[in-house]
């Protein structure tokens, strides 16, 4: 009897480990497939001079539409009607990513999801909203924002892993509910959260405007501002002062980062090598400016391109053209006091023999305005004949409109129906 006893608890605690060990293979398939969706099939036809951009309707649904450059063919992709945000093209022109409010236990957050030919595909979930994808030039990966941190994601959702700031807990892959993805427990401090970021045209190098906090933050002081005269001393931020955002440059995915200068705003587009971006920075004092900055080695030097005085010129939303000769911009006045008007879209030559200098406004007259009025983010059609902009309507909703590059032949490619935003050119060529 106590043979078979002794059998039959041998047999129990056997069975009991071959449970375990089923249930932890469960668990590491379902861990490293977390999110998996497959292969999301590509959108039919050619998307070649076409735009995807978001409508919201009066009513408050939120969709994606896909219209052509000459106002032809409006398509809807979309119609669950949540709240969506920033659709990103594969780089052949045949997917789109975006993010959704979804919805999960009486809580929201905004999820990654992928778009192709038929319904979207939900290709994240968890209590940390997600935001920007952009896909890697080579289509093999699209990185977003998460707590602050980059994260990257394969297109069929299979693999997801942080690459900025590098993970600190000893796992590459999503800890949903952790809080902030940017904390760094091993010092205790507050890692620098990311708020914006662009890959290479040409590869897998990756920049980012980060804020810079408590410890983390940077002395830079004026420095170089930005390589013209001062006016006056009352014009100048004491030497040491803490400048709240800079741009950080990840050579490639597993290379130690470097920031470039910092200041109290920061914006940047990539030159179409890959190997340097344009700049715009702006101090609490009012200066603005336009430089050049190299992302293959940190320590090189900066070139300035336009630099402008307080209350004279400000620049937004920087975009090169495609051959990297010209930068279109939003052109703000900036009165005194802090006030400031939107001009519109002036494009100014970046290869230039001498940088220019802004002092006054009559110098900003010199700065070439092609599309007058409230006409905003400007993006360069894929040969760089035509620029993409939204125009700020009294209501306050916005169009989508596309003009001839010296802002001749505008064309309202939404006239007036609903609040359209986020526009986006196909980057296919065929």
């Amino acid at each position: 009897m106590s043979g078979r006893l002794q059998r039959g608890a041998g047999f129990g605690k056997y069975l009991l480990l071959l449970v375990f060990l089923g249930l932890f293979v469960g668990w590491y398939m379902w861990k490293q497939n977390y999110g998996a969706i497959g292969q999301v099939a590509r959108l039919s036809g050619t998307t070649k001079d076409q735009i995807a951009f978001l409508r919201t309707e009066a009513g408050g649904a939120c969709n994606l539409y896909l219209i052509g450059a000459d106002g032809a063919g409006l398509k809807q992709l979309t119609s669950d009607d949540h709240a969506k945000r920033l659709p990103a093209w594969s780089p052949d022109g045949t997917r789109l990513a975006y993010v959704q409010e979804a919805r999960s236990g009486g809580s929201s957050t905004y999820q990654l999801f992928i778009l192709g030919d038929g319904a979207p595909r939900q290709a994240s979930y968890g209590t940390i909203s997600k935001d920007m994808p952009q896909w890697k030039p080579d289509g093999k990966l699209i990185a977003f924002l998460a707590g602050g941190a980059i994260k990257v994601v394969s297109p069929n959702a299979a693999k997801m892993r942080q690459i900025y700031p590098p993970p600190h807990r000893g796992d590459e892959h999503e800890h949903e509910g952790d809080g902030d993805a940017a904390a760094d427990t091993a010092s205790g401090l507050r890692r620098p959260p990311i708020t914006y970021y662009r890959w290479s045209p040409t590869g897998s190098a990756l920049v980012g405007v980060q804020v810079l906090e408590g410890e983390n933050a940077t002395a830079l002081g004026v420095q170089s501002w930005w390589s013209s005269p001062k006016l006056s001393d009352a014009d100048e931020a004491p030497q040491g002062v803490v400048e709240p955002e800079s741009i950080v440059v990840l050579p490639h995915l597993d290379a130690e980062p470097f920031a470039l200068p910092g200041a109290e705003r920061v914006m940047f587009a990539w030159f179409p090598d890959g190997r340097q971006v344009l700049a715009m920075i702006a101090t609490r004092q009012g200066r603005c400016a336009l430089i050049r900055c190299r992302t293959d080695e940190k320590n090189l030097p900066i070139e300035p391109v336009v630099s402008a005085e307080a209350h004279t010129i400000a620049f937004e939303a920087p975009a090169l053209s495609p051959d990297g000769r010209a930068v279109a911009v939003e052109l703000w006045r900036s009165e005194t006091g802090g006030d400031r008007t939107l001009q519109g879209i002036g494009v100014i030559p970046v290869d230039a023999a001498a940088p220019l200098r802004i002092r006054t406004l009559r110098d900003a007259d010199r700065l070439k305005i092609v599309i007058k009025g409230d006409a905003r983010t400007p993006q360069w059609s894929r040969d760089g004949s035509r620029l993409l902009f939204s125009r700020v309507r009294p209501d306050g909703r916005a169009d989508i409109c596309v003009a001839d590059k010296d802002g001749r032949n505008e064309r309202n490619l939404t006239n007036g129906k609903g609040d359209n935003y986020d526009a986006t050119w196909s980057p296919s060529d065929q």
